[in-house]
């Protein structure tokens, strides 16, 4: 199993990974993993429910990692009502209280409903938890509600700069709360991020860079994709070099109740003008759970990437569409490497492993086999074993390609 045999290191450091004072921390070793569980969509059936915590629990019995992500739809808000919402919100959460797994949330667009205010009902509830790290850093008519950032510090140190920044949007959607029937679209909420998160966003990005004298690299997380990438797979997903599942359209950050007009453009624009920024992470989207690098130009927002990569979640509750196997994605760095490269995969429900990739300047252009590529077994035995060893064991990997990227895949991960 790779969680007890390659992140013992983790498990040995999770008490470090989070102190009293709620510091996130990279273990000993220089490493951070994240798990992200998407749209788990509770409160539809208990039965459901109950398949999607055993979901939660085989994930981090597969991956211990240092920080969970709730990335959207944690609850289906039209199933719920506001007296019965903490109720739900307990029995979601339940999974990482038990192993004391601190976690962080954006909200989705599910989470706001005529009978369901993601703040009061929601945020306020899941808050009151310790080892809960959401925030709300702006408010205002627009903003929505989890709009924030972490800070992960290297392992012995809290006072100086930190060694990543997590940047977490609410992409809003929904119905709002007052002057609204469940049963018609009035008081939908914009499913985008605002234009006031946006420059929040900006300047307080700017704010950290000249507080610690440098760019710190970060991640974004929100629940609703943008529009990039409804235009790249317009232009065709490659299964061999953007592994993963294709299986519907992309509802993109403004196309939900209202037809796109570059809703988010703005939010777009300042995802890209973020130096430092090496990957976004979404949901939304149930069958969808591919990664790609933004080198495309989007015509009509007049908007060109510069390599940012993006890359959906997979589909972790039983609540909600869909029929592909339940799981979560892991995205895994190394400080030392941070700026280079990050490894993520999906772990599914059975325990196996899917679409593992490294994220880094030739991501896109190397073509991945089924299971492990080549390149990410070469590159992933360089992290495990150091970088001497590995790039040896890289010259010998590219020789006997298949057979030890085969390998790699069933004795590093667990795959059948």
């Amino acid at each position: 199993m790779r969680a007890r045999a390659l992140s013992q290191r983790t498990a040995r450091s999770r008490s470090s990974s989070q102190s009293d004072d709620r510091i996130l921390r990279l273990s000993k070793d220089g490493t951070f993993q994240i798990a992200v569980f998407e749209d788990l969509h509770f409160a539809e059936d208990d039965d459901d429910d109950d398949k999607t915590k055993e979901v939660m629990k085989s994930v981090l019995s597969e991956e211990v990692v240092q920080l969970v992500v709730l990335n959207g739809d944690l609850i289906s808000g039209e199933a719920v009502h506001s007296s019965n919402s903490s109720d739900h919100l307990h029995n979601l959460v339940s999974p990482l209280v038990e192993v004391e797994q601190p976690w962080a949330s954006t909200y989705g667009n599910h989470d706001s409903d005529a009978n369901l205010d993601p703040y009061k009902d929601i945020f306020k509830h899941e808050t009151q938890y310790p080892t809960c790290l959401t925030k709300s850093d702006i408010s205002g008519p627009g903003a929505g509600v989890t709009n924030y950032y972490l800070m992960v510090y290297p392992y012995d140190e809290s006072s100086g700069p930190p060694a990543l920044l997590l940047w977490f949007f609410d992409s809003r959607g929904g119905k709002s709360l007052s002057n609204c029937d469940a049963n018609t679209t009035t008081g939908a909420r914009g499913d985008w991020v605002d234009k006031s998160v946006t420059r929040w966003f900006i300047e307080t990005n700017s704010h950290l860079t000249r507080h610690f004298g440098r760019t710190i690299p970060s991640l974004a997380f929100y629940h609703i994709p943008v529009h990039a990438m409804r235009a790249y797979q317009k232009e065709g997903v490659n299964e061999s070099t953007t592994p993963g599942i294709n299986g519907e359209t992309v509802v993109s950050q403004g196309s939900g109740d209202t037809d796109y007009a570059g809703q988010d453009s703005p939010f777009m624009q300042s995802l890209l003008n973020t130096t430092g920024l090496i990957a976004t992470f979404s949901g939304h989207d149930h069958d969808n759970d591919w990664c790609f690098k933004w080198n495309n130009h989007i015509e009509d927002q007049n908007l060109t990437g510069n390599g940012l990569n993006m890359c959906y979640g997979r589909h972790t509750g039983y609540g909600g569409y869909g029929n592909a196997s339940r799981g979560a994605r892991q995205i895994l760095f190394n400080q030392e490497s941070l700026d280079k490269e990050i490894y993520t995969w999906i772990r599914l429900e059975d325990g196996s492993v899917s679409a593992a990739v490294t994220l880094n300047s030739t991501y896109g252009e190397d073509h991945y086999m089924p299971g492990l590529t080549i390149l990410f077994a070469a590159t992933f035995a360089a992290f495990v074993v150091g970088d001497i060893l590995g790039r040896a064991l890289e010259t010998f990997i590219k020789a006997r390609g298949h057979a030890i990227s085969h390998w790699c895949t069933r004795s590093i991960f667990k795959i059948e």
